[in-house]
C-alpha cells in the first residue's frame, strides 16, 4: 500500500472505474457484480506478498523444554494459532535470519512491556512455513505454535539491526479438567462426567454433581460457575452481541486465544492474559474484560474513532490481524465498519491492498493530523466501504468496569 512508515515490523494509485455497455442485460450483470460479497478468507492467504514457497518440517517442543532460537521484536501480539507476514529488506538480517532458521524453520516473537520501554517476559514461539527470496527482499510467512517465557538470567543477545537470540522457556496447555475432579468420590467416578464439552451436556449430570457437591458448604451453582464449559458458553454468548457466532471457536483453548486477538483490549490487559498458564483462569478474566464498555480513540489526543459495536470481520482471523507493507513494516489492523472524527489524505490505491478488490486511502486524526490507518472502498464488491485501524494509532479506552 502507499501507507506512510510508522512503525517497525503503507503510496499505490490505480482507477477502478465501472464497466460499462449499452446493452441492458450487460448493465445488469455489471450491478450483480458490484454488490459480490468480499472474500473472507483472501486476507488470510496475504497474496500480496506474492507467490511464496513451501517450508517443510514443523516446530513443536516439549512442555518446559528449554531452547535457543533467533527472536524478532515488534509492537504487535500473536498469540497461538495466529499468523505473522514478515519483509525483510535488509541483507545483514536476511542472511542471519536464513542461517538460524536453516535446521529449526522456528523464531521467537517478542514483544515489549506495557510502558514500551523493555522486552515482555513471555513471547511466541513463529513456525516459518512459507518463503521466497525476490529481488533481495525475503517474504515470509509464519504460524504461531506454542507460548514460552524467557528464561531468567539469559542474556538477550543482539545479533544484527532487529534480529535477537534468546533462550526460552516452552510453556504448553495443561490438560482440561474440571476443578473438583480430583476430590470426586470413588463410587461415582464411572457415572459422572466432569470433562463435559457443552453446558447442556453437562447439566445432565447435574444429579452425580450434586451427591458430590453436598459435601461442601457452598451451593452447587458456585461451583459450576468454575467448570470450562460453563465459562466457555458463557463468553461466547457474550461475544455474540458483536461478531457472527460461526467465527467463534468453540474449542476453549481457541477461544481464549481467539477472544484477545479480536476483542479490543488494552496493551497490559493482553499482556496479562499472555502469561496465564491455564485456559480456564484466562477464560475467567475474559468474562471480566468482556463486560467493560469500551470506545476505540486517538491514541495522541484520545478523540472517539470508533465503538466495540463497530468492529466486524473482513478476514476469517476476525475483526484483528496482522499484514506487512513493502519496507517491512507490521500493521496489527482492526477493521470497522463505521469511523468518525478522521480526515483522508491522497487519493485511493489498490497497489499491494491487503484486501483483494479494495482501494486504500490514508486515513488521520481530524484533532491532531496523527496516522490511524486507511478506509477501503471498492466498486465491486460488498461492503463498499470500511475501516482498517492501525493497532499503534488507536487506544482502547473503558467507560464502564465490570461490575
Amino acid at each position: 500500500m502507499t501507507t506512510p512508515i510508522i512503525s517497525r515490523m503503507g503510496k499505490w494509485k490505480t482507477d477502478m472505474s465501472p464497466w460499462r455497455s449499452n446493452r441492458i442485460i450487460r448493465q445488469r450483470d455489471s450491478s450483480a457484480r458490484s454488490h459480490d460479497q468480499f472474500d473472507i478468507d483472501l486476507p488470510t492467504s496475504h497474496r500480496y506478498l506474492g507467490k511464496l514457497d513451501n517450508v517443510s518440517g514443523c516446530a513443536f517442543y516439549d512442555d518446559g523444554e528449554i531452547t535457543t532460537l533467533a527472536a524478532i521484536q515488534t509492537n504487535t501480539l500473536v498469540f497461538p494459532g495466529f499468523t505473522l507476514p514478515l519483509v525483510l529488506n535488509n541483507d545483514l538480517e536476511i542472511n542471519m535470519l536464513q542461517r538460524h532458521t536453516q535446521k529449526k524453520n522456528a523464531f521467537v516473537l517478542l514483544t515489549p512491556t506495557k510502558d514500551f520501554k523493555s522486552v515482555f517476559a513471555y513471547g511466541v514461539i513463529m513456525e516459518i512455513f512459507e518463503t521466497h527470496l525476490r529481488n533481495d527482499v525475503l517474504y515470509l510467512k509464519a504460524r504461531s505454535r506454542q507460548r514460552c517465557q524467557l528464561v531468567p538470567g539469559k542474556e538477550i543477545k543482539t545479533l544484527v539491526g532487529e534480529l535477537y537470540q534468546v533462550t526460552v522457556k516452552v510453556m504448553l496447555e495443561p490438560p482440561i479438567t474440571s476443578p473438583i475432579s480430583n476430590t470426586q468420590l470413588n463410587s461415582l467416578k464411572l457415572r459422572a462426567r466432569f470433562k463435559c464439552t457443552d453446558y447442556r451436556e453437562f447439566n445432565k449430570y447435574r444429579k452425580y454433581r450434586q451427591y458430590h457437591l453436598c459435601q461442601y458448604p457452598l451451593a452447587t451453582w458456585v461451583y459450576d460457575k468454575h467448570e470450562m464449559c460453563f465459562l466457555r458458553d458463557k463468553l461466547i454468548q457474550g461475544l455474540t452481541s458483536y461478531y457472527l457466532i460461526e467465527f467463534i471457536p468453540h474449542d476453549p483453548v481457541q477461544l481464549s486465544f481467539w477472544f484477545v486477538q479480536n476483542f479490543q483490549l488494552k496493551h497490559e490487559e493482553r499482556l496479562k492474559i499472555m502469561k496465564i498458564r491455564t485456559a480456564i483462569e484466562r477464560l475467567r478474566l475474559e468474562l471480566r474484560y468482556l463486560n467493560m464498555k469500551r470506545l476505540i480513540c486517538c491514541a495522541k489526543c484520545e478523540a472517539e474513532i470508533a465503538q466495540q459495536n463497530n468492529v466486524f470481520p473482513m478476514s476469517k482471523d476476525g475483526v484483528q490481524s496482522n499484514y506487512c507493507n513493502p519496507g517491512g513494516y507490521v500493521y496489527e489492523t482492526v477493521t470497522v465498519s463505521k469511523a468518525t472524527n478522521f480526515t483522508l489524505i491522497g487519493p485511493p490505491s489498490a497497489q499491494f491492498s491487503w484486501f483483494p478488490g479494495y482501494s486504500w486511502t490514508i486515513m488521520q486524526c481530524k484533532m491532531c493530523s496523527s496516522h490511524l490507518g486507511w478506509q477501503f472502498t471498492s466498486a465491486n464488491l460488498k461492503p463498499d466501504k470500511f475501516y482498517g485501524l492501525a493497532k499503534n494509532g488507536f487506544d482502547v479506552k473503558i467507560v464502564t468496569e465490570a461490575a
